[in-house]
């Protein structure tokens, strides 16, 4: 049989966190891409997953929701509270990339508390390029 003819298997290669997040590095900084809906259980799992990148002080960790769908608000405490518990060690959480409609949902899931939302805006990587 002709080689052109020959079916091959297609190859999928899960990055780390599977089809829901992807883990980056990038001058400094911890780029989590987002896919899907972001839930409780899947916070605590990108908080466990983003942690061991972290021993270094003064890292920003950018939520990237391009490709986000929905934002349970019940996990919106968990997460303003992650972003304190950064602070407290240097770190910054930042959001990018997020529709109005997920800032909403943030805005609205914080007003209970008194901290403020991960930051929004433009993110930078530390040498001066666009870490998206």
């Amino acid at each position: 049989m002709p080689r052109e003819t020959t079916r091959h298997q297609p190859h999928l290669q899960l990055l780390e966190g599977g089809l829901d997040f992807e883990i980056r590095e990038h001058g400094g900084d911890v780029r989590v891409v987002l896919s899907g809906n972001l839930d409780c259980d899947l916070l605590d799992h990108i908080i466990a997953s983003t942690t061991p990148r972290l021993a270094r002080r003064d890292r920003r960790v950018v939520l990237d929701g391009a490709r986000l769908a929905h934002l349970d608000y019940r996990a919106v405490p968990a997460l303003i509270e992650w972003g304190r518990h950064l602070r407290a060690y240097g770190h910054q959480l930042m959001i990018a990339g997020w529709r109005s409609y997920l800032r909403a949902i943030l805005a609205l899931g914080g007003t209970s508390g008194a901290a403020a939302a991960p930051t929004t805006g433009p993110v930078v990587a530390r040498h001066g390029t666009s870490a998206s």
